[in-house]
């Protein structure tokens, strides 16, 4: 489906929802309905309510959103570097030192020296941060559902991959 198909087909879909919503009431007339606010203002007000429901998840474990992302992203790939990680990321090797510090003086994850580069060091979970990212993983799959419920599971698988694309589109890749 080419670009202007599939505008026409989401402002048909955004009309027929905004049709379907009934009357607005007074105080969200002012404003406007959501349709109609640039999309990078949606996103980043979507960004910052998940980022304060993550942090407020995330607060009685100890770790911030980028720290479980870390740890979540240690599972999926074990042995990632520390640039590596700076990279997937996009911050310093500065940055993401200290983070990993943080979490080694946890004993969250564990540097182990790379057998094919003795300069390397590869990081991954110990046992303790296993058993910490899945209790945080059930709180951060609690607020996804959360987020989703009013959506069909079509609906959100959709948007699942509208996201993907873009994603890619800004030039990101799942495996960095």
């Amino acid at each position: 489906m080419s670009a202007k198909k599939r505008e026409a087909a989401d402002l048909s879909v955004l009309e027929r929802e905004r049709t379907s919503a009934g009357a607005e009431t007074a105080g969200s007339a002012a404003i406007g309905p959501p349709q109609q606010w640039g999309m990078i203002y949606l996103l980043a007000r979507i960004f910052y309510a998940m980022r304060q429901r993550s942090e407020d998840a995330l607060r009685p474990h100890n770790l911030t959103p980028m720290q479980f992302t870390i740890l979540d992203s240690l599972r999926r790939w074990n042995g990632l570097s520390s640039a590596e990680l700076s990279r997937r990321f996009r911050v310093t090797p500065q940055t993401m030192g200290e983070m990993i510090g943080n979490l080694e003086r946890r004993a969250l994850i564990a540097r182990v020296q790379d057998p094919a580069n003795r300069r390397a060091l590869r990081l991954s979970l110990t046992q303790e941060g296993g058993q910490i990212l899945d209790n945080c993983e059930a709180a951060m799959e609690a607020i996804e559902a959360e987020m989703f419920e009013q959506m069909s599971p079509r609906d959100v698988e959709a948007l699942r991959g509208r996201l993907r694309v873009l994603h890619d589109g800004l030039g990101l890749s799942f495996d960095s």
